[in-house]
Order: C-alpha cells, then structure tokens, then sequence
C-alpha cells in the first residue's frame, strides 16, 4: 500500500514551508534549501537522491528544535532571486541561513554547498551525525556498510546483473541484525538513517518498476528497518512521490512500457510484507 503525501501548510510561488518551522524561535537559524522540482510539478520536491538526503536530515534538525526550514524546488529556466545571489553555478542542492545566530553569533548569509558542509553545520549546532553521542569510527563503519548500494543499483538496471545489489543488502541485513536497534545506530534517529532510507526507497521504487524487484523477505532486519523509518514524519516529508522517483530512473534508462508514471498519483511508496508490519486495530500502522 502507498500513502499520499501530507499537504504542506502553504506556498508561495515554488516555495513551500515545512509546518513544523512556523512555530519555531526567532533566534534558531532560518535555513532555505534549494533542490531540483519534481519532473510532474514544479512546485514540488525532485527524486534526486542527495536532495533527498539532505532534506532528510534538516526535517529531522528541524524536529530537533535546532532550525527553521523552508524548502524551495526550483528549475534552472526559474530561479529564485535568492538563489541568484548565491552564485551557485547552476548547483543543487545547496542551501544558506537566511537569518538567526549559531552559538550566539549571527550566521546569517552561510551557505551550505556541499555534504561535507552539511555535516559542518551539524557540527556547528552541537548536533554531529544528529546524534552527539555516537562515535565518528562507529559512523564510518556503519556507512561502509551501505556505501556501494546506490551503484549496486545502477549495475542492476544498467546490465541486468543484481549480484553486487544482493551483496550490499546482504551485508546490510546483518549489520542491522547485529544493532539489534530500531534505527541504525541505535534507538534514534542519526544522519546515518538520512543517507540510508533514501536509498533504500529507490533501490525498493526502481527495482520493482525494472526487475519486479524487492527486497528478498528473508532479509527481515531490513524490512523491520523500513517499518521503522516509515512511521517517522522526516522521511515521509522528504520523500519524492513514486512517480517522480519513476520519472527520474526514466531519464536514465527507459522504464518498461508498462510502468506509466505519468498517470498515478502523488503517493509515496510505504508498503511492507504483512508479516513485518506491527499490529494495530486496523491493520495498518502508517
């Protein structure tokens, strides 16, 4: 089962704002992301996988109570007049604080251009890897786990051959296993569940549309995973719809002449295997 996407609280023009940043202090840095419009509508968020990660992680600082946020999808043949002024060189996604103080110095006009900057203005917050109490070599290794599953992917749309995609998984499920946690790195959330989740949610979206893929049932940990980062509202908000995701891969390789995109809704894909899915008065946990 797939699950529309929540409205968001207003626009304005290709600007949307998060409805968890309007109630927030006048002090907490004002952050504007920048990210590529879907393919379907311009006025909403594209299936670029870094965006997505990226957005991930500032919904989930958002939450934290440590920023404002407002999310702008935007084309190169449309850009804002903010984004001008960054002289950003056609590049996305980026962002910059608008307004508001880090540490009690104004931070105002600090621009976020690259993952190694993200992670610095995590850093910067008090709030590295969104979790401070993690170790960096525990962060690493946890993302050497997964780090070749995007390109896994890739091999396996490109040529058909799905053995390096199995491997990853593979590795992946045990990792899980042996966390033994809700999330993977322990009961929180962490920016480590930012650059994971994405990917499994295209890995999930565009094995099925080429291969008719999942993933296998007998890699349970991970679908446990999956149950878990679907019930949480900073990735159903950065999440790209389906058919956007779609969209994407099509651009890459041509999707079967079946998969038709274009004709279904905005829903998010958030289906699980009945047997992984927490019992509730209506079936049905998210």
């Amino acid at each position: 089962m797939s699950s529309p996407i929540s409205p968001l609280s207003f626009f304005i023009s290709v600007v949307y704002l998060l409805p968890c940043a309007i109630m927030a202090d006048g002090d907490k840095p004002f952050v504007e992301l920048f990210l590529k419009a879907a393919l379907s509508d311009r006025k909403e968020k594209g299936a670029c996988l870094i965006s997505q990660q990226w957005l991930m992680t500032l919904c989930c600082l958002v939450e934290k109570g440590y920023i404002k946020l407002q999310v702008t999808p935007m084309t190169m043949d449309l850009q804002p007049a903010s984004y001008v002024r960054l002289n950003a060189a056609r590049h996305l996604p980026i962002s910059w604080i608008k307004s508001g103080t880090i540490d009690g110095e104004d931070a105002s006009g600090l621009v976020i251009s690259s993952t190694e900057s993200l992670e610095t203005l995590l850093i910067k917050l008090g709030c590295p890897n969104l979790n401070r109490n993690l170790k960096a070599s525990d962060v690493r290794a946890a993302e050497k786990v997964f780090e070749d599953l995007y390109s896994s992917l890739m091999q396996y749309i490109m040529y058909d051959d799905k053995t390096s995609l199995y491997t990853v998984l593979s590795s992946l499920n045990s990792y899980l296993a042996s966390a033994a946690k809700p999330y993977a790195m322990g009961d929180e959330i962490s920016y480590v569940d930012c650059q994971l989740a994405p990917k499994l949610q295209h890995v999930r979206v565009a094995g099925r549309a080429y291969h008719n893929f999942d993933i296998p049932l007998d890699m349970n940990h991970i679908w446990i995973y999956l149950r878990n980062i679907y019930g949480l509202n900073s990735f159903k908000d950065s999440c790209p719809a389906t058919r956007d995701i779609l969209m994407h891969y099509d651009l890459k390789k041509r999707l079967p002449k079946e998969i038709r995109p274009s004709l279904t809704g905005s829903d998010i894909l958030l289906d699980i295997p009945e047997e992984f899915r927490l019992p509730s008065s209506n079936g049905d946990h998210y």
